[in-house]
């Protein structure tokens, strides 16, 4: 974009809806996480203190409703910041974190990093708004819609960072922008690749057809062939172009010029990127596998990278989930989940180690929704039930015309989010399984079963709770484990497996759907509770030999523990940073005050 580009996006209307939005989800999540006890609220207007630089006293206000679902507050105005006793409304993210910052239990680097991610946030969600320019995604196909889709993370504040990508970075590569990628190929040497594989995967060749598809695995071989390489030698480990020129020809040019690596060219295929930006689908065979690579961006609070660790686990985990899966009762109304499988994982660290290098250099092929698909079923991601299309109704609007939206919500509980439940009940398996983990299968729009992904490092367990004995996994390296203390997959607490599960299957996930229903249907929480807390309890009723499971993993505890997205990003990183909030599935389920 040149510079006469940006103008026009800033002067857009689209700017000053994502300034809304960030300033909306960033003062959201502070109430929630009670980081700003000297606010004040009437039950219907907020208000805020604030300190200018030349520290005189102004203010933030803005109308406010508390919800039951965990008594979250619900901001439904544009927040006003009134200087000198005059209203202007607010839209600088930075400017209001810094004015509020007194009163904030924050580090100050850490909080001045987190004010770069929301301005970052608030330009890069315009340009893809921008760049969208209002056309309708609720009939586009999956890989479309998956990669279109500009309103995921409605909770958290720098819901679209992407640190480290420039603007230009963001119009090159950005899901809701491109319009496909072709990732680079490199081999590796197989003595210095950490590598794992499926058991569903057989002999070298037939695994690098699957892996790299019939022209992909051609190539690779073809061009080792010209560089008088043996394949048998070789592993493919497909590259994103931006981290190829931003990570791994500035700081891996010594293992290519030692052979360790060899840069092949870029691979046949097109791919187009999911929601995640780094996972990428095959948009010349959709039944081909996903790659999900590297990249040293930091999004929604995250390192984009893949840690080696969790690349070589990710296939054992896969197909110890799914073997799991294959033998537990999925009787109706549930029904047995798609687990899309890592199948293959390759990482290639260098001898010498410098910053940012430690899985900045890998690759994981993932299943495709696509082949799990039956006749007449149609893939929809998990974030777009909450989506409001262009026309201004949600995208699910004509399937809950249809069917009524008690109806279709009781099937959507039954078949996407209790199969969840029960894997945690059944087997001790807790799954971080928010909307973008999460793909809604549905026939003729009414929900029909769930697909799961994301197993690398979205498990739990504990192994004294397990129905059956865990796979040997590889352990992550102390460094690892000092830089990135919430990153961990086992756990000696029931509550804290219960907590993972239930922070991203009902705070992330179904708050958000229903205050969709409330404010487009006219469907009041305690009713979408209800129905959600009724088809949870017919569950357990018609299973009563596991009384004991649900008790250990209650899930109609009065409080469960959140995780707080906002405040980790300003306070030190500790294993975990939650709080405890009124559970709306508790019978007594009443919002708790600001």
């Amino acid at each position: 974009m040149n510079p006469f580009d940006y103008e026009s996006l800033i002067d857009s209307p689209v700017y000053r809806q994502a300034s809304r939005r960030v300033l909306r989800q960033l003062l959201e999540a502070l109430l929630f996480e009670r980081a700003l006890p000297h606010c004040t609220w009437d039950g219907e207007t907020l208000n805020l203190p604030g300190l200018r630089a030349d520290n005189i006293l102004l203010s933030y206000q803005c109308q406010a409703r508390q919800t039951m679902s965990f008594g979250r507050v619900r901001i439904t105005t544009p927040l006003l910041r009134i200087n000198d006793g005059i209203a202007h409304e607010a839209c600088d993210p930075a400017l209001f974190l810094t004015e509020i910052s007194p009163w904030l239990v924050a580090d100050k680097l850490r909080l001045s990093q987190f004010a770069s991610e929301l301005l970052a946030t608030q330009i890069k969600d315009a340009q893809t708004l921008f760049a969208r320019s209002g056309k309708l995604l609720r009939n586009t196909d999956y890989d479309m819609l998956e990669a279109r889709l500009t309103d995921g993370h409605l909770y958290h504040p720098v819901y679209k960072s992407r640190v480290g990508f420039s603007l230009d970075d963001n119009e090159m590569y950005a899901p809701e922008i491109t319009a496909s990628i072709r990732p680079l190929l490199l081999a590796v040497r197989r003595d210095r690749c950490q590598w794992s594989v499926s058991e569903t995967l057989s002999n070298d060749a037939e695994r690098g057809i699957v892996l790299l598809g019939e022209p992909g695995w051609q190539y690779f071989c073809d061009q080792l062939s010209r560089r008088s390489l043996r394949s048998g030698d070789y592993l493919p480990l497909p590259v994103h172009p931006w981290q190829w020129d931003e990570v791994v020809l500035p700081c891996y040019h010594q293992s290519l010029a030692q052979g360790e690596l060899s840069a092949l060219g870029l691979l046949p295929d097109q791919y187009l990127p999911q929601q995640s930006i780094r996972t990428l689908s095959n948009l010349n065979a959709h039944n081909r596998l996903s790659l999900k690579l590297s990249m040293n961006l930091v999004n929604t609070s995250t390192s984009r990278v893949l840690a080696p660790h969790t690349v070589q686990n990710a296939p054992v985990i896969s197909d110890w989930l799914h073997e799991l899966v294959e033998r537990t009762d999925w009787s109706l109304p549930l029904a047995r989940p798609v687990l899309l499988r890592e199948v293959a994982g390759a990482s290639f660290t260098p001898v010498a180690l410098a910053h940012g290098q430690y899985g900045a250099l890998s690759c994981i092929w993932r299943e495709s929704v696509h082949s799990h698909l039956r006749l007449g079923e149609r893939a929809v991601p998990m974030t777009a039930i909450t989506h409001i299309d262009i026309d201004g109704k949600p995208f699910i609007d004509p399937w809950v015309q249809r069917y009524g939206f008690e109806h279709w919500l009781k099937r959507l509980v039954e078949r996407v989010y209790l199969p969840v439940l029960h894997l945690l009940w059944e087997h001790g398996i807790a799954l971080e399984s928010h909307a973008q983990n999460m793909i809604l299968l549905v026939e003729e729009g009414l929900p029909a079963r769930v697909a799961l992904k994301d197993f690398h490092d979205g498990v739990r367990f504990c192994r004294a709770l397990l129905s059956a004995p865990a796979p040997v996994l590889a352990a992550p390296p102390p460094e690892h484990t000092q830089i990135n203390p919430n990153s961990f997959l086992e756990s000696e607490n029931a509550e804290e497996l219960r907590d993972f599960t239930f922070d991203a299957l009902f705070f992330v996930n179904l708050a958000e759907l229903a205050w969709l229903f409330q404010c487009h249907y006219g469907m009041t929480e305690k009713q979408f509770w209800q129905i959600t807390r009724e088809v949870l309890q017919a569950h357990q009723k018609r299973h009563p030999r596991s009384e004991a499971r649900y008790l250990l993993f209650d899930c109609f505890a009065s409080e469960v523990g959140v995780e707080l997205l906002a405040s980790r990003r300003f306070q030190p990183e500790i294993r975990l940073r939650t709080q405890l909030a009124r559970n709306p599935l508790a019978k007594s389920g009443e919002p708790s005050c600001i």
